[in-house]
């Protein structure tokens, strides 16, 4: 009996045994990561976690608080979800992990993460301490409240939306975090860090909704029948109401995602042009053209879509223009006013109202060519002996000319410029389409051909520049025969940092190119000095001619050509005509116009900074334009020295008489 008792009590413990030890193995193996992927329902949640930051840690550590207690319930939980899994008990609930605080914030891990500070997240700037350990809009929140367990096929990474439902939803209890400084903090708003420099905004104090006014999308709300997703209970479903309960459960005790029960809000650059609501009203489809060329497609013809840099960047309307304004007294409103330069500067800096104009008045100059060939098509399709079935025909392509004009026109091209040229282009191409359907040799003058030549970098603010007529070290200068003729890029003369647009041809470089070989026409580029020597209107001052002009003394006379360089004169080439004595009175000559030329200078300055009547800040404005010229021409009277001292001399004396009487009166 002994025996067999004996017998008995060793199989056992030989069972028992062998229980256990398969109980550790299986407990050893089921918490694995490779384990978790055996169940099919996890293999989205092991794949992108083995590609993520925290590949090399094993799931239990961070699905559980660190401690022993921990780790055998990690064991325990393993061999359950195993049960769970082939009696298929996990179809009739979602599996659900919470990663507590602790985990993350272990020894070894994220532990001296509240301690390190301000973090850079993309684009903004994240303290982890005071979202961690003070009160969210009154919500305690969890390190799983913002880093996700699994998005888009992330693991345990940051859910945007969930910043975005914190920042931006409306409540009645608690006020946006909406401050745009919060995240984006201004040193990462200049020039260094941004693509637009921020400087001016930021010192001019300018709100951020000024340019930047659709950038939100959604409200967060939370419609009710998100609750059925979870819930059936009524007297759970009752309390939809008390937000701060609902909260409080299934953000700090649960770890439930914002957007299982939130709708989503996004933040970011909304690529649509709409005028404000309030405009809408009554002004409804009224701003057609401009919407098409500020969004870059509509036109006719064959256009290429080119949507405005000011759209992909989100600015709205009222970024440059100026909305209805009320004034102290608040039923009295102010009118709209248009976009003006200052409104650019305010932004850009100075030069930016002139590059304004540049564009308007590179618009107008090509609105008017294609408006002008536009008329005369019309009247050769009316003279056309062309067959109905060809002049119905060009009557369209005319007609879809004239559509892409008018969106020019009447939208303003500085909406986007680069668009508006496509569109005046495609209307010159179909001009000359139906120009050949009527038989006639008219055609279309062509549309920027020479800004082809400008540098794409350029492009992208100085359309229409080939237009653009002005001086260059007081010549007369035209950038479209320059594009079109030369070999010359924008940065053969023009610096693109660190002073942006710097001039950095000299007068010697355009010199030797204009006089290299053959007969030049001087007056080309020295109007200045034309009208000195020739006579002619200066800025609103009549030149007589100079004497040797009379005489029919040309430049070419007194400027000598040499190996494409124009010589100045000297004595050598008056003595070839003039005593001797000549060159000795010229050089006094000129002495005397440089030093009554220093004295005016020194004279307007004290002059500029009196008070003056508006009939002398005209008279003053006048004489120094042509004072100006004077010193452009740079002969220093030698061109003609009996008008130039004589109104030297007349323009000393009456500022002179000024100001000495304005002292006599302070």
């Amino acid at each position: 009996m002994k025996a067999d008792r004996k017998r008995r009590w060793r199989w056992w413990l030989l069972a028992f045994g062998l229980l256990f030890l398969i109980f550790l193995v299986s407990a050893e193996l089921t918490s694995r990561s490779s384990f978790c992927s055996v169940c099919h329902y996890m293999k989205p949640f092991y794949e992108s976690w083995k590609i993520s930051s925290h590949g090399q840690i094993e799931c239990q550590i961070c699905h559980y608080p660190p401690g022993l207690r921990s780790k055998f319930r990690a064991k325990i939980e393993g061999l359950l979800q195993v049960g769970r899994y082939w009696t298929k008990l996990y179809l009739k609930s979602k599996p659900w992990a919470e990663i507590p605080d602790e985990a993350c914030l272990r020894p070894g891990c994220h532990d001296k993460r509240l301690l390190e500070g301000k973090v850079k997240f993309k684009t903004v700037v994240f303290d982890h301490k005071i979202h961690f350990e003070d009160l969210r809009r009154g919500k305690k929140l969890r390190c799983t409240s913002c880093h996700s367990q699994i998005v888009q096929g992330e693991h345990i990474t940051v859910t945007e939306s969930t910043c975005f439902i914190c920042h931006f939803k409306q409540s009645e209890h608690y006020p946006r975090i909406a401050d745009c400084f919060h995240c984006h903090k201004s040193e990462d708003l200049r020039a260094s860090k941004a693509r637009h420099d921020h400087e001016l905004a930021l010192k001019n104090n300018l709100p951020c909704q000024r340019c930047h006014a659709q950038v939100i999308v959604g409200d967060g709300a939370v419609p009710r029948e998100n609750c059925y997703k979870c819930h059936f209970e009524r007297d759970r479903l009752d309390r939809y109401d008390e937000t701060d309960l609902i909260h409080s459960t299934h953000i700090t005790a649960h770890k439930i995602e914002c957007n299982q029960c939130h709708l989503e809000i996004q933040h970011k650059i909304i690529r649509e042009i709409e005028t404000i609501a309030d405009c809408r009203t009554c002004h409804q489809n009224l701003h057609q053209a401009q919407k098409i060329l500020y969004q870059g497609q509509g036109g006719k013809g064959t256009v290429h879509s080119l949507s405005s840099i000011k759209l992909e960047k989100g600015l709205s309307c009222q970024a440059c223009h100026v909305l209805h304004e009320k004034t102290k007294a608040e039923s009295v409103t102010g009118q709209t006013l248009e976009a003006s330069g200052q409104a650019c500067e305010t932004c850009h800096g100075q030069g930016f109202a002139r590059l304004l104009a540049q564009w308007k008045k590179a618009a107008q100059k090509e609105v008017s060519t294609i408006r002008q060939a536009l008329l005369q098509a019309e009247k050769e399709l009316g003279r056309s002996q062309a067959s109905p079935n060809d002049r119905e025909q060009a009557k369209k392509l005319l007609a879809e000319a004239a559509f892409n004009l008018e969106i020019v026109a009447r939208g303003k091209a500085v909406h986007n410029m680069a668009f508006s040229l496509e569109l005046l282009k495609a209307a010159s191409n179909l001009i000359n389409e139906a120009m050949k359907l009527t038989g006639t040799s008219y055609r279309a003058p062509a549309v920027g051909e020479a800004a082809n030549r400008v540098s794409p970098a350029c492009s992208q603010c100085h359309q229409g520049i080939e237009a653009i007529e002005g001086e260059a070290f007081g010549y007369a200068f035209n950038h479209g025969q320059h594009l079109e003729k030369t070999e010359l890029e924008c940065e053969s003369c023009h610096r693109l940092s660190p002073r942006h647009g710097q001039l950095v041809v000299t007068r010697s470089d355009c010199a030797s190119c204009h006089h290299e070989s053959g007969p030049k026409n001087c007056a080309g580029c020295h109007s200045t000095q034309n009208i000195i020597y020739h006579g002619g209107n200066l800025s609103g001052l009549e030149i007589k001619p100079d004497s040797m002009a009379e005489a029919g003394v040309d430049c070419q006379n007194c400027h000598s050509r040499e190996k494409g360089k124009i010589i100045r004169a000297d004595s050598e080439s008056c003595l070839e005509c003039h005593e001797e004595k000549y060159w000795q009175v010229l050089q006094e000559k000129q002495k005397e116009i440089g030093d009554k030329s220093t004295r005016l200078a020194a004279i307007f300055e004290q002059v500029g900074g009196l008070e003056l009547s508006p009939e002398e800040k005209d008279m003053l404005e006048r004489d120094r334009k042509i004072f100006n010229q004077i010193q452009i021409d740079r002969s220093l009277g030698a061109h003609n020295f009996s008008q130039i001292n004589s109104w030297l001399t007349a323009c000393l004396e009456k500022w002179l008489a000024r100001l000495t009487q304005k002292d006599k009166i302070n």
